[in-house]
């Protein structure tokens, strides 16, 4: 009788121990681009407060009005936030909020765009 309590007692472990062994890993979604940034993001942006200054998101970089261009890694952080890094300045990482395909915040001078 202890015998055979043993053996089921081995052959368990053994069992939860391959499955623990073949669970899936977990993926870090969060990490820093260095690909296209997103097309929903992409095209001219005008700022809500004075429609002659806005800024310009293209494939690789983004281009404020009067600044120079900066070419940017990015991340998806969730729920319409995405964060951007500048790897040709000295600055920080900026965010931006998409709204939908005709209003986005980012934080900068004008902070809320239109298109």
């Amino acid at each position: 009788m202890e015998f055979r309590k043993s053996i089921l007692l081995g052959v368990a472990a053994l069992s939860f121990g391959e499955a623990i062994t073949f669970a899936p890993a977990t993926v870090e979604a969060s990490s820093w681009h260095s690909s296209a940034i997103p097309y929903r993001l992409r095209g001219h942006w005008y700022a809500k407060v004075n429609p002659h200054q806005g800024v310009k998101i293209y494939r690789h970089y983004i281009h404020y009005s009067g600044e120079k261009s900066l070419h940017v890694k990015w991340k998806y952080i969730g729920n319409h936030f995405y964060k951007f890094y500048p790897t040709n300045y000295g600055g920080g990482a900026f965010s931006l909020h998409y709204f939908g395909p005709h209003k986005i915040t980012m934080e900068s001078f004008w902070h809320s765009y239109f298109r």
